[in-house]
């Protein structure tokens, strides 16, 4: 390892990348405030005293350069499609985080997966490679986070509206249904209808905010749900049936996709295992015998070849996606 850091062309350059690296992850570390320290100061504005003394003060001895960093990037970028992308995506996986601070952090786990790799002796080309992945994932986990608390809400939604089906009836506004899920609901969709509450508190129609919940969720299920409540005020009707009615529709839906991912749970399986047999197999004759592999990772060719598995084996992975997917 001495040796390739020392005496290879990319290893002076990936040591200056990692050190780059610790350097900028200790400044954002040393000069960041606080997480509540934000909040407060864009509240601080609303909360004097009556004497003129600030209700709340910002901890002493915190300087705001990283906080000036974030808002210095979304002021930049926040018009940018992207930016609003990455936003709606920490709103699905119910994140706190920000998105500056997600473009950061995946930037800086990138720069140091690359200068790792680097130092352990791989190519330039192979570093890139591995940096790349490692840029981009935490964003696929973040997606994978949002996917899988869809997923939740879907399933929860159908005794949702059985909950408030039942405060209906015994009188209740829909208003205090909606607070009966807060109270006595589990996250993600009591978290959700806080949120709605929330904004409705401020001044928010209850339509809007109802709406905006379904775009930022993205849930077939709820908009179904929504239109029929819209259609309902228009015609007429109790409230009370048409949440247990379309309780039983939501409730069908679900079982439906469930039945249909048992259904394709084999083809699932196959597409996984061809996806994953390349790398079971590349590291078991790394295992096996070390420098077979080695001109696939210090060659123009074995480059080559590697990018062009790469891009095989991603049109493969949608094609199997295709094929095991309910909408064909």
């Amino acid at each position: 390892m001495t040796t390739a850091l020392f005496h290879s062309a990319w290893g002076p350059t990936a040591l200056a990348l990692g050190v780059g690296c610790l350097v900028l992850a200790a400044g954002l570390v040393a000069f960041a405030r606080p997480r509540g320290a934000w909040l407060r100061n864009r509240l601080d504005v609303y909360g004097r005293l009556e004497g003129g003394a600030a209700a709340v003060q910002p901890a002493p001895g915190w300087q705001p350069k990283a906080e000036r960093l974030y808002g210095a990037t979304e002021q930049a970028l926040e018009q940018t499609r992207a930016w609003k992308a990455a936003m709606r995506l920490l709103e699905r996986a119910g994140s706190r985080l920000r998105p500056a601070e997600l473009a950061y952090g995946s930037l800086l786990l990138g720069i140091a997966a690359a200068a790792i790799a680097g130092i352990v002796g791989a190519s330039v080309v192979l570093a890139l490679l591995v940096g790349l992945i490692a840029l981009a994932a935490p964003t696929a986990w973040m997606a994978r986070r949002a996917h899988r608390r869809l997923e939740a809400f879907d399933a929860q939604l159908a005794d949702v509206l059985m909950t408030m089906a039942s405060s209906l009836r015994v009188g209740q506004g829909f208003t205090h249904s909606l607070g009966a899920i807060v109270a006595d609901g589990a996250p993600p969709a009591s978290e959700e209808f806080e949120r709605v509450l929330k904004e409705t508190q401020l001044g928010r129609p209850m339509d809007e905010a109802l709406a905006g919940l379904a775009d930022r969720i993205k849930s077939e299920d709820l908009r179904f749900v929504l239109m029929s409540v819209a259609i309902q005020r228009e015609v007429g009707g109790s409230l009370a049936d048409l949440f247990m009615s379309v309780s039983e529709t939501v409730r069908d839906r679900h079982h439906f996709r469930q039945k249909v991912s048992a259904l394709t749970a084999m083809g699932r399986m196959s597409a996984y295992f061809l996806i994953g047999l390349p790398f079971l197999t590349a590291g078991a004759i790394a295992l096996i015998s070390p420098g077979y592999l080695s001109p696939l990772a210090h060659t123009t060719s074995g480059h080559v070849l590697l990018v062009a598995v790469a891009v095989l084996m991603t049109v493969g992975s949608f094609v199997l996606k295709k094929i095991v997917s309910i909408k064909g």
